[in-house]
């Protein structure tokens, strides 16, 4: 069976504002890069890492999903088959923060849906907000590196439920790279991206990072409201925050949702 395996992507995290104020941050990060249905032979293999567990390392139910605890393999695996596009996928791969040392806070959890001949079939962007709101966006693949779909949940403090996200993805391999841009009426306004090389999944290397950023969850969560302090001190000032849609799904029926 061809396609990735599960991995650590050490790299870095950018983000650029464009309007109506100009804002850059960049900093360093790594990425889990799992196969959501070997959660628990994980567990067992590696002893800085738990599922479901305390430890050094950790990925937990209750983060993703529902939040209630469902089992991450059994939610995702139920939108993708609630999915044309899903119907050949065999193996899913979630990219995330772990948790560390018992806490995390995944802006964005990207699962990569592939069929038994490796081939990229369907991709979930399950993004969460600082309010403990949760919105996932179901999006088939074709043959270009280009996905989009309309914006349904309320991110940052300064942007409007408007517009639309074009995302830009590679098929992780010794390299991984993932774009974001939010495009408005008023035109483009945010960009982000990660980029990171792959580690082999051991606890060696996941000693290595954390010993590297120790801190990597609370970095992540006093980045975001750093910033926030410094767009505000710009001129930038919240927008009312909107009651989260429901469903918390959204499904696209093409590549380009938007079309």
């Amino acid at each position: 069976m061809k396609g990735p395996l599960s991995c650590l992507y050490h790299g870095e995290v950018g983000h650029r504002r464009l309007a109506p104020v100009q804002h850059e941050l960049r900093y360093s990060v790594y990425n889990l890069f799992a196969n959501i249905d070997e959660l628990p032979q994980l567990d067992r293999r590696l002893r800085l890492f738990s599922y479901n567990r305390f430890n050094f390392f950790s990925i937990a139910d209750r983060d993703h999903g529902p939040g209630d605890g469902t089992a991450i393999r059994d939610h995702i695996w139920s939108l993708v088959r609630a999915t044309e596009a899903g119907a050949d996928a065999s193996r899913v791969f979630m990219l995330c923060y772990p948790r560390v040392l018992g806490y995390v806070f995944n802006p964005l959890t990207v699962y990569y849906a592939f069929d038994r001949q490796g081939r990229l079939r369907l991709m979930i962007y399950e993004v969460n907000n600082t309010f403990g709101e949760r919105h996932s966006y179901v999006i088939p693949t074709d043959d270009s590196s280009h996905q989009s779909c309309i914006k349904k949940l309320y991110v940052s403090p300064f942007n409007k439920v408007e517009g639309h996200y074009d995302f830009n993805i590679r098929i992780p391999d010794d390299e991984l790279a993932l774009g974001i841009a939010l495009t408005t009426p008023d035109g483009p306004r945010i960009s982000a991206w990660f980029s990171g090389s792959r580690i082999a999944l051991t606890d060696r290397a996941l000693l290595h990072s954390f010993l590297g950023l120790p801190l990597l969850p609370l970095k992540i969560i006093g980045g975001i409201h750093w910033e926030a302090a410094k767009l505000w001190l710009k001129g930038m000032r919240p927008v009312t925050r909107p009651v989260p849609p429901t469903p918390s799904t959204s499904f696209a029926k093409t590549a380009k949702g938007v079309k």
